[in-house]
């Protein structure tokens, strides 16, 4: 049978890559004529609500503060109604509270369940990788977005023939360079709004985007910047992360504390990354942890040159058509931009074979499709072991 009806469980809508993976995958599944809706377990609303709704993606909120609340009569009646209203084929959980409800929901509804793994050594660590080995039976497939992500998914109980390895994806139509005729006057209004004082000047434009939390190690790109910024006969560099989160104060006292405030803008969070990436001469991600971040891929794809830390899937998606520092190399990343700084044909020639290599391997045709293979041999294995009936 082909699953119609994907029914998305997530911890958080929060401007998360997990989060957005989702989103994209709605977006997708929507174009080729599949019903996804999402239910997020978060009480309060998080950011991407608005951009779900906009999609036309029914969405469904059931509150679960702590898994102790799971088996309470309140939770479970939630649940049947979410479970009522989409009349799921597949339930996909993202996250780790969610692929616990994912866990239990397919044991009480009958429902083949699938899971997503965005990253390793973050979520299911302690009490709860013992936990994920308890529910990895009820799954009928685990997608992991990188190896390292799937070896995990195998330490916490799933068969390796279960795991499935899905690196994320973007849409180039969407995440592309900017036409060149245009771009040089949206540098200019982007530069006027990030550093009023150097308006009319010309600069280069280094840049990030994500989460303003501790594993994106953005302490290290303002350590860096404070070694490149300025200087006699230097080239005039300037710099900015697109992003919010709960290190905004430390990351701000750092610019202030090494007298960045001219050259270092923190303009928070933004809704329209697909015209801000093209405009950017370097992109730099010094994750400390990740999986595949969508962030990167997008710059990528809007033909940026990259500069990224070998953590976790990144070197899969950036080798040969970036520039690899080790993790937490404060001193490679300094060289890294530098390099970059100096030389534009070197720009140029990386942005070019990373819009490439999104063309060629992360593109989101490609991956919707192995993700409508994954539901379908979910189902498949669901109904040949005699586990969870589709439900209809």
């Amino acid at each position: 049978m082909e699953p119609l009806r994907i029914l998305f469980l997530t911890s958080s809508l929060g401007v998360g890559g997990a989060e957005h993976h989702v989103l994209g995958l709605c977006r997708y599944l929507r174009g080729a004529g599949r019903e996804p809706s999402v239910c997020t377990l978060s009480r309060v609303e998080e950011g991407l609500e608005a951009s779900f709704v906009g999609e036309g993606v029914p969405l469904f909120r059931l509150p679960l503060d702590s898994l102790r609340g799971l088996a309470s009569p309140r939770f479970i009646s939630g649940l049947g109604r979410v479970i009522a209203a989409s009349r799921p084929d597949i339930l996909h959980a993202h996250l780790y509270h969610a692929e616990v409800v994912a866990g239990f929901s397919s044991l009480l509804h009958r429902v083949p369940a699938v899971t997503t793994r965005h990253s390793a050594g973050i979520e299911f660590r302690g009490s709860r990788a013992w936990i994920a080995r308890l529910l990895s039976r009820r799954f009928a497939s685990c997608v992991a977005v990188s190896d390292e992500a799937a070896d995990e998914a195998v330490s916490t109980g799933f068969p390796r023939r279960l795991v499935e390895i899905v690196p994320n994806a973007v849409d180039p139509d969407r995440f592309k360079p900017a036409p060149p005729a245009e771009r040089g006057s949206r540098r200019a209004a982007l530069a006027a709004s990030l550093f009023p004082g150097a308006s009319g000047r010309d600069f280069l434009l280094v840049g990030s985007a994500g989460g303003l939390k501790a594993v994106k190690n953005f302490p290290l790109l303002v350590r860096a910047a404070s070694r490149l910024a300025g200087g006699e006969g230097a080239p005039d560099v300037r710099f900015a992360i697109f992003g919010e989160g709960e290190e905004r104060e430390k990351i701000s006292s750092l610019v202030r504390g090494l007298g960045l405030e001219a050259r270092f803008a923190l303009p928070g969070r933004r809704d329209d990354l697909e015209d801000l990436y093209p405009l950017l001469d370097v992109f730099v991600l010094p994750s400390l942890r990740e999986g595949v971040p969508l962030a990167l891929l997008e710059a990528m794809s809007s033909g940026v040159a990259c500069v990224a830390s070998e953590a976790g899937g990144i070197p899969g998606v950036l080798s040969g058509a970036g520039v690899l520092v080790p993790t937490d190399d404060e001193e490679g990343f300094v060289r890294a931009m530098r390099r970059l700084v100096d030389d534009g044909a070197a720009r140029a020639e990386l942005g070019r074979l990373a819009r490439v290599r999104v063309l060629e391997r992360h593109s989101v045709e490609l991956w919707g499709e192995r993700m409508l293979a994954v539901y379908r041999s979910a189902a498949r294995r669901a109904g040949a072991s005699g586990g969870p009936a589709t439900a209809k």
